[in-house]
Order: C-alpha cells, then sequence, then structure tokens
C-alpha cells in the first residue's frame, strides 16, 4: 500500500494515472508498493518468481542476459515513467523472470 502523497509523486511521472477514476485510484493506492533502489543493486534476476509490474518513477534499470560465456547482453534499458515489458510478460505468461535486472542509475 502507498500514501496519497506518494500517489501523486507516481502520477507526475505516470501521466495515465492523472486520469484514473477515484475507484482505480484506490485499488492502485491499496496494491502498490513504493521502493527506492539504489544502483548497483538487482531489482530482478534470472528465474525470480514475479508478481508485480515494475514502473519506473526516477532512474534507469538495465535489463540484461548473461551467455554461457559470461559475456553480458543488455536487451533494453527502461527509465522515468516507463515500465519492464519482461515483468508483464512474466506474469502472463506465468513464468519466471527470464534476465537480469539491475539498476544503473538510483530508483
Amino acid at each position: 500500500m502507498i500514501t496519497k502523497e506518494q500517489f501523486d509523486h507516481i502520477s507526475r511521472a505516470l501521466p495515465a494515472l492523472r486520469s484514473a477514476s477515484p475507484p482505480m485510484e484506490r485499488e492502485f493506492i491499496q496494491a502498490a508498493i513504493y521502493a527506492r533502489i539504489d544502483a548497483g543493486k538487482d531489482v530482478f534476476i534470472e528465474g525470480d518468481h514475479v508478481d508485480a509490474i515494475a514502473l519506473l518513477i526516477s532512474g534507469v534499470v538495465r535489463v540484461y542476459k548473461i551467455s554461457e560465456t559470461g559475456r553480458e547482453i543488455t536487451l533494453y534499458r527502461f527509465g522515468s515513467g516507463q515500465s519492464c515489458i519482461l515483468t508483464a510478460n512474466a506474469i502472463l505468461s506465468q513464468q519466471s523472470f527470464p534476465a537480469l535486472a539491475t539498476v544503473e542509475r538510483d530508483a
């Protein structure tokens, strides 16, 4: 659960929330988790169970795979006002997270 002040902060970064109906706003406030994550920390690692979509308010997250030879392959980055498509995919397909997601700039 988040506070009304946190919802207001989030809605500034995610404009679609500004037009949310009061019932939808209440549901979002009840279900959302607000977290600050320092650069260098993992948001998800390969194989994690995913039960929430990551919506980024600030910062940058890098999503990548590590090859069999140890080489890091960047799939994409997402930043302020964006979400991680692989979290949505993992939820909808009922699969584990297929990559690593690490904060590059405080989020």
